[in-house]
């Protein structure tokens, strides 16, 4: 995960593995902000999440 939080460094959030195959990072993040950032997978992709609060166009975005 790759975010305004960790200064756009990959993999300074790895995510973990959990048991039922999916990946999960928790970070603790300022309220009432509006937060950036995408998944980078192996291979250099870029993953948007589609849950987020909204998109700006290059970011996924979480309204805290």
């Amino acid at each position: 995960m790759v975010g305004e939080f960790n200064d756009g460094r990959p993999g300074a959030r790895p995510m973990a593995e959990r048991p039922d195959g999916t990946r999960a990072v928790t970070v603790t993040l300022p309220v009432d902000q509006r937060h950036g950032f995408r998944y980078l997978a192996d291979g250099g992709h870029w993953l948007d999440e589609d849950g987020a609060d909204g998109h700006d166009g290059r970011n996924s975005l979480l309204h805290t």
